[in-house]
C-alpha cells in the first residue's frame, strides 16, 4: 500500500514552515445534559470522521442492571429533520453495548452524516423526549466518549467495548532541552518513501528512541523508532527510509522524541503527493513542493535549478528556470567544491520561465573534475541547490524525473535526453480503447483497495473479488445494470472481515485470487495490528461461509522462504495456477495443495511457490522482472502466459511471463494502459477472459489503491484479436504432426525462443522438491479439489493481442524524458 488520508480532517493542525502545532485535542463540551426519561441508556461514544475511511457510528450503552427495549428509538443528528428509527425487537442486555452503523457500513443503519460541528441525539418512540446527546464543535481526533458526565476525545476507538481513557495531544516542545535543535527538511511520499532530518543547531544531537509518525497518532499508527546511538552532528543530515506506514497524499511526516514531545514536522496539501519532494528552504524555514528530490544533501530551493552538467572533455553547467515567473540572477554565483573557485552571473541577467543558461568551461575559470560538485548560492551565500559526484558521469549528469543521472546525451543549453540511459527501459504501447469507466460506488471502500481477480460462473455471471489492504476485508462484488461494481447478497458494505488462522489480527491483503480448489487466497505483507513487523502470507478462506468474518483455513507464512523485505514492502500480487503452468521453470513440480505465483514490491520480481497442506511452502524458482516493483498479477490460461503489473511508482508499466516458453523471461516492458489517470495507484488488475469479450476488446479492472479523484475501481478496454476468435485453438496445418510426448504449444515455443536457450536459463532456481515417482508435474491435483467453471484468464493477454496486430516490430521506442 501507499496511501493513507490526512489527520488534517480531524485533527486541523498542519506542520508548516516550523511553526509547530500539536493536533488539535477535541472540544470537551461538559457535563452529558440530565436524562429526559427515566433510562438507564446512554451515548457512550461517537464516530464522525473516522481517519481509516470507515463510515461513522454511535455506540449505545445500557448502564442499569435491567434490559432496556430499545425497539423504535430515534437517532438524530443537529437537525430534526434527520431522523432515523432503530428496528423493532432491540434490547440492550444490562452492561452492554449497542452499535448503531451508518447504512454505508451495515444495511439499514441510519442515512445521514455526522458533521465536523454536530451533535448525536437519542429520542424515546414519541420522536420528542430526550434520551441522551453529545454534541461537538470540530471532528474528534480519534472518537468522542463520556467520561465521569464529561464529553472529551478517546485515547483511542473502542467501538462496542469499555471507553478508553481521554486523547492526550503530543506535546509541544516548550521548555524540552532539545527544543529547536533537529528539523524536518524533506519528506518524499511517491515511489520509495523517505524522510529527512537535520541538525541545525551548534551542537551534537542524541535521537536514541526518538520517532516517526505520519498524520497518525499513537496508539493507532506503528511509529518508526530510531536506533539507540543515533546522533547527529551541527549541520549533519539524515535520510530515513524503511517506516513501517507509508506515506500518502495530504499526509505528514512528524518527529517526536522518545518521551512524546512533537519536535518539528512537515505536512503537503490533501490530494498533493510529495514528489518529487516537499522541503524546507530560507532562513524562515518555509515548506513547498521541490522541482527535484536531495536525498542526504542540501535542499534545492527556488525555482532555478541546475539541470545538467558536464565534467569531462567540455565542461558546462546548466540553469533552468522551472518555475511560472522570470528570475533575476544577478549576482548568483556558481561553486565546484572549493570555495575559492566561484563564478559569479553577470547583473542583469533574468531567465524567463523555462529559459536555460548555459555556462560553460571557458567561462567558469576553473574545471570540474571525477569527484566534484556544482554549487548555486544567491548573493547573499544561501545555498539553492548542489549537485555531487564521486566519478564523471557520462554523457552527462542530467536532472529527470527529478533525480540526477546519466543522460541519453549531452545537450548543453537544450533540453536534456534522459534516455535510454543506463537504467532506462524501452518500453511497447498497449493498446487500449480509450474508453476509461469508473465502476466503482464511491461510497464502497474509500482508500487502500488493492488486488483483484475475476471468476466467471457457470452460468457465464462475472464475479470479481477485491481485497483493501487497510482494513482487511474481501469482497464479492457484482455488476449491476448501471454497469457498477457492487457487493453480492449477503456481503457488507465494504466487505468482509478477514482474520488470521488463529482468529486474531487484521491481514493487510494486498492481492487475491480463486485457487482451483474453490478457496479464496490473499497475499498478505504484514498484520495490520503489528504494522510495523513483516509477515509475508498466503491465506485461504473458505468464501462460502455465511459468518461475516472470514478466519483463513490454510495458512502458509513465506517469511522463510521469500527475500526479507520492509513490513510494507512486501507480499503484493498473487495468482493461483495449476500444475501445468509451472512445468518450464526448470524444476521439477511436486504434488501440493495449491500453486501461487506471488511478488515482491521491494524487489520487483516474481516468485513461483508450491503449497503444501501442512502449511510449508517450496520456492520452485525467481522470475526476475525489469521493473523495481510490481504489484499485481493475473494469468492467461488459454496463452499460458503471467502478466505482472506495477503501479504509479513504475508509471503503471507491466510486464508479461510466457510459461510456454522453453526460457521463461519478462517480454517488453508495455507503457500504462492509453487512457488511464498518470498517478492511479494500480495494486490490482482483472483481466476479461477472450472467450466473453467481443469486436476485438477485452475489459481489464484496475483498482486504483490511492482512491484517485474518488474512484477506487476503472474499466478499461483492451484491444485483443483475440477476442473475435474466442479461446479455441489454432488448427494444424496440413502435413504438420505434433510428437505425442511433446508439451502443448511447446513447439511455437521453441522456434521462437531457440536463440535464448542457446544463452542459458535466465530462472533463479529454489530449492524446490522432486514430484512422486510416477507423477508428473502435469499430473499433479491440488488436494480436495472442487472444480469451478473457470476461474482466472482463459485467454492470450497482450502477447496474442501483439501477434493479431502485427505491432512487435515496430513497437519497440526510444523514450525521451524533459528535465
Amino acid at each position: 500500500m501507499r496511501s493513507l488520508p490526512a489527520l488534517s480532517r480531524r485533527a486541523g493542525a498542519l506542520l508548516i514552515a516550523g511553526a509547530l502545532s500539536a493536533p488539535l485535542a477535541a472540544a470537551v463540551v461538559g457535563a452529558a445534559p440530565a436524562q429526559a426519561a427515566d433510562t438507564d441508556v446512554v451515548i457512550s461514544e461517537v464516530e464522525s470522521s473516522d481517519p481509516d475511511g470507515g463510515e461513522d457510528w454511535v455506540e449505545l450503552q445500557n448502564t442499569g442492571t435491567e434490559p432496556v427495549d430499545v425497539s423504535g428509538w430515534y437517532l438524530k443528528d443537529d437537525n430534526d429533520d434527520r431522523t432515523w428509527q432503530i428496528p423493532a425487537g432491540t434490547v440492550i442486555e444490562p452492561g452492554a453495548f449497542l452499535v448503531l452503523d451508518h447504512e454505508k457500513a451495515v444495511p439499514g443503519g441510519f442515512d445521514f452524516g455526522l458533521g465536523g460541528e454536530d451533535a448525536a441525539r437519542l429520542f424515546a418512540a414519541d420522536g420528542t423526549t430526550l434520551i441522551d446527546e453529545i454534541t461537538w464543535t470540530e471532528h474528534a481526533p480519534t472518537t468522542y466518549i463520556r467520561i465521569d458526565g464529561e464529553v472529551v476525545a478517546s485515547a483511542e476507538p473502542t467501538k462496542g467495548a469499555e471507553n478508553s481513557g481521554p486523547y492526550e495531544a503530543p506535546k509541544a516542545p516548550g521548555d524540552h532541552p532539545d527544543a529547536g535543535t533537529i528539523r524536518v527538511t524533506e519528506a518524499v511520499s511517491e515511489g520509495d518513501d523517505w524522510v529527512e532530518i537535520m541538525n541545525v543547531s551548534d551542537r551534537e544531537v542524541d535521537l536514541s528512541g526518538w520517532y516517526l509518525l505520519d498524520e497518525k497518532d499513537l496508539p493507532n499508527e506503528t511509529p518508526h523508532v530510531l536506533p539507540a546511538g543515533t546522533t547527529l552532528a551541527p549541520g549533519e543530515i539524515l535520510q530515513i527510509t524503511g517506516m513501517p506506514f507509508g506515506l500518502g497524499k495530504g499526509d505528514q511526516a512528524r518527529l517526536f522524541t522518545d518521551n512524546g514531545y512533537l519536535m518539528d514536522g512537515l505536512a503537503w496539501p490533501e490530494g498533493t503527493h510529495a514528489a518529487p519532494s516537499w522541503q524546507l528552504c530560507g532562513p524562515e524555514g518555509t515548506a513547498g513542493m521541490s522541482h527535484v528530490a536531495t536525498p542526504g544533501a542540501p535542499n534545492a530551493c527556488g525555482d532555478v535549478v541546475i539541470t545538467e552538467t558536464n565534467s569531462k572533455g567540455d565542461d558546462f553547467v546548466e540553469l533552468t528556470n522551472l518555475g511560472e515567473q522570470p528570475a533575476d540572477l544577478s549576482g548568483h554565483r556558481i561553486l565546484d567544491d572549493d570555495d575559492e573557485h566561484v563564478f559569479t552571473i553577470p547583473e542583469g541577467t533574468v531567465l524567463q520561465p523555462g529559459e536555460i543558461l548555459l555556462i560553460t568551461g571557458d567561462e567558469l575559470g576553473f574545471g570540474l573534475g571525477g569527484e566534484d560538485m556544482v554549487r548555486l548560492q544567491d548573493p547573499s551565500g544561501e545555498l539553492l541547490g548542489q549537485v555531487a559526484w564521486s566519478e564523471h558521469v557520462l554523457p552527462s549528469n542530467a536532472l529527470c524525473d527529478g533525480v540526477y543521472g546519466p543522460s541519453g546525451a549531452a545537450t548543453p543549453g537544450a533540453q536534456n535526453d534522459c534516455g535510454p540511459g543506463e537504467g532506462d527501459l524501452e518500453t511497447t504501447p498497449l493498446p487500449t480503447d480509450g474508453n476509461v469507466i469508473a465502476a466503482d460506488d464511491p461510497s464502497e471502500w474509500g482508500e487502500d483497495l488493492s488486488g483483484l481477480d475475476l471468476q466467471i460462473l457457470e452460468d457465464g455471471t462475472q464475479v470479481l473479488w477485491a481485497v483493501n489492504n487497510d482494513a482487511g476485508q474481501i469482497s464479492r462484488l457484482e455488476r449491476d445494470g448501471e454497469g457498477i461494481w457492487r457487493q453480492s447478497e449477503g456481503w457488507p458494505t465494504g466487505g468482509k472481515l478477514t482474520r488470521f488462522a488463529d482468529g486474531a489480527g487484521t491481514p493487510d491483503g494486498e492481492g487475491i485470487s480463486v485457487g482451483t480448489d474453490g478457496l479464496i487466497y490473499v497475499s498478505a505483507e504484514r498484520d495490520n495490528d503489528t504494522k510495523g513487523t513483516s509477515r509475508n502470507t498466503i491465506l485461504a478462506f473458505d468464501a462460502s461461509s455465511s459468518e461475516q468474518e472470514l478466519v483463513a483455513v490454510s495458512e502458509w507464512n513465506l517469511t522463510e522462504v521469500l527475500p526479507t523485505t520492509s513490513a510494507n514492502g512486501g507480499l503484493e500480487g498473487i495468482e493461483m495456477v495449476g500444475p501445468e503452468a509451472m512445468a518450464n521453470l526448470g524444476v521439477e513440480v511436486p504434488a501440493a495443495q495449491a500453486y501461487a505465483f506471488v511478488v515482491l514490491e521491494d524487489t520487483g520480481d516474481v516468485y513461483a511457490l508450491a503449497l503444501q497442506a501442512d502449511g510449508s511452502a517450496e520456492l520452485l524458482a525467481t522470475l526476475p522482472s525489469p521493473l523495481d516493483g510490481l504489484m499485481a498479477l493475473d494469468y492467461d490460461a488459454a496463452s499460458n502466459t503471467l502478466w505482472a503489473f506495477g503501479d504509479e511508482a513504475v508509471q503503471g508499466m507491466s510486464v508479461q511471463y510466457n510459461l510456454g516458453a522453453k526460457t521463461v523471461e519478462a517480454g517488453p516492458v508495455l507503457e500504462r494502459a492509453e487512457g488511464m489517470p498518470e498517478q492511479f495507484a494500480n495494486e490490482g488488475v482483472a483481466l476479461e477472459p477472450t472467450d466473453v469479450c467481443t469486436e476485438g476488446v477485452r475489459m481489464a479492472w484496475f483498482a486504483d489503491d490511492a482512491d484517485t479523484d474518488g474512484t477506487n475501481l476503472r474499466g478499461i478496454g483492451l484491444l485483443d484479436e483475440r477476442c473475435d476468435a474466442g479461446s479455441a485453438p489454432e488448427e494444424e496445418q496440413p502435413g504438420e504432426e505434433k510428437p505425442d510426448d511433446e508439451t502443448p504449444g511447446e513447439e511455437d515455443a521453441a522456434d521462437e525462443d531457440s536463440a535464448d536457450d542457446e544463452s542459458g536459463a535466465v530462472i533463479e532456481v529454489g530449492t524446490g522438491g522432486s514430484a512422486p515417482s510416477g507423477t508428473s508435474p502435469s499430473g499433479s491435483t491440488a488436494t480436495g479439489a472442487r472444480p469451478l467453471a473457470r476461474t482466472g484468464l482463459e485467454a492470450g493477454a497482450l502477447a496474442a493481442a501483439a501477434a493479431g496486430l502485427g505491432l512487435l516490430g515496430t513497437w519497440l521506442v526510444r523514450r525521451s524524458r524533459r528535465a
